[in-house]
């Protein structure tokens, strides 16, 4: 079976969608791997690994593994047939009931529990090489051209100029680092500053210096704290907003569904600069520029800037905000989709909530704030309206 078809199947699966005929396709799939086919890590990774597979599951899928092709002791249905079977694909959670003569297809759903997000990642090397950061170990990633990437023991990625090293203009290179929805990942880079990625980002950065400044493109959110270094100034790209600095703490939230970039300065001095019309402007800690794709001038005010990195220290932080404005952000971090009902009122939202709680507890925490009410089906947040009667 090809790799598209069968990521056709696995969503399938997850969105509780699969035909009968389907289902006996994944079986199929399942039995033709043979035990001890390398395929199986692959399985194990894509359903989400040994931190979340059940510990039964697990275990039948490791022995699966390393047994001789002679003894293939398990199957798809695992010879359960008065349990349902939990079984993790990405980051939903599903229960089925499989039936040993598959004679039915399996519509019985129990909704459980949609998790938070975690540190999970795709790093592409300037080869094309993509490495899935959350299925590596700990310890070294690559090494090219003096430069030595790490996979730290706290789950982050670090990049080092290996000792009598130099990295010639010649050889330099460009990674991307992406952050899915559901997703978090932090990064060192090769001159020690350090930047915090959020849900639903991408980075893209020079492995090391080219001798002039330290250029980098963000889309989505990131936090930055920048190594200091006067020769060579830390540039940013988001759009059409460039942010120098020579080292400081910032914030800078620029989905390209937003309406504006806005960057926020927590330490330091930052200058903020239009690419098209080349104004520019300083800010002072306290502050927030916002730039917006129509507006002609940077504006800048003064904030709460425990809100603007609130996600970085674990927590969400609204303040008086509409429910779609909420919403997008928790659906990110969740990866979950959203529909709107037509009763909608004009609420506004404010308080502090943990990101490690459970989607349906942050929920109830949001409904007990009056105006919304929330319905969760599969991985779809259906929101409605209270009406003044009810």
């Amino acid at each position: 079976m090809d790799s598209e078809r069968l990521q056709y199947l696995f969503e399938r699966f997850h969105t509780s969608n699969c035909t009968k005929q389907e289902l006996e396709e994944l079986n199929n799939w399942y039995e033709e791997l043979g035990a001890g086919s390398n395929q199986i890590d692959h399985w194990i990774n894509l359903a989400g690994g040994e931190e979340e597979l059940s510990e039964e599951l697990y275990r039948n899928f490791s022995k699966r593994k390393n047994i001789q092709k002679k003894h293939q002791l398990f199957s798809w249905s695992w010879k359960i047939s008065a349990a349902s079977i939990l079984i993790l694909l990405g980051t939903g959670l599903l229960f089925y009931k499989l039936f040993p003569d598959h004679s039915e297809v399996p519509t019985e759903l129990v909704q459980v529990p949609i998790l938070p997000g975690k540190n999970k990642a795709m790093l592409t090397l300037a080869d094309g090489t993509k490495i899935v950061l959350d299925d590596s170990k700990n310890g070294e990633i690559s090494r090219k051209n003096g430069v030595l990437i790490t996979k730290t023991d706290s789950g982050s990625l670090a990049y080092y100029t290996e000792k009598n090293q130099t990295v010639t203009p010649d050889k330099m290179a460009f990674n991307t680092l992406y952050v899915p929805r559901g997703g978090q990942y932090q990064i060192t880079l090769q001159d020690g500053t350090k930047v915090w990625m959020n849900s639903e980002s991408k980075l893209y950065f020079p492995v090391t210096s080219n001798g002039k400044d330290r250029r980098v493109r963000l889309t989505g959110e990131a936090y930055f704290e920048v190594a200091h270094n006067k020769r060579l100034p830390f540039k940013v790209q988001t759009g059409d907003q460039i942010v120098s600095v020579l080292g400081t703490h910032f914030n800078i939230k620029g989905y390209p569904e937003d309406s504006a970039i806005a960057t926020t300065l927590l330490q330091g001095s930052v200058r903020i600069s239009k690419l098209s019309t080349g104004q520019a402007k300083m800010l002072v800690p306290g502050q927030q520029s916002n730039l917006s794709e129509t507006g002609k001038d940077i504006e800048i005010s003064y904030v709460k800037t425990d809100q603007a990195i609130a996600w970085k220290n674990g927590y969400f932080l609204f303040d008086n905000q509409d429910i779609k404005s909420v919403m997008k952000t928790i659906s990110r971090w969740y990866n979950v989709d959203v529909t709107y009902g037509n009763s909608l009122g004009n609420d506004r939202f404010g308080g502090t909530f943990s990101r490690n709680a459970n989607l349906s507890e942050l929920l109830a925490n949001l409904e007990e704030l009056g105006g919304v009410r929330f319905q969760i089906s599969n991985r779809n947040i259906i929101v409605s309206g209270i009406s003044s009667n009810q």
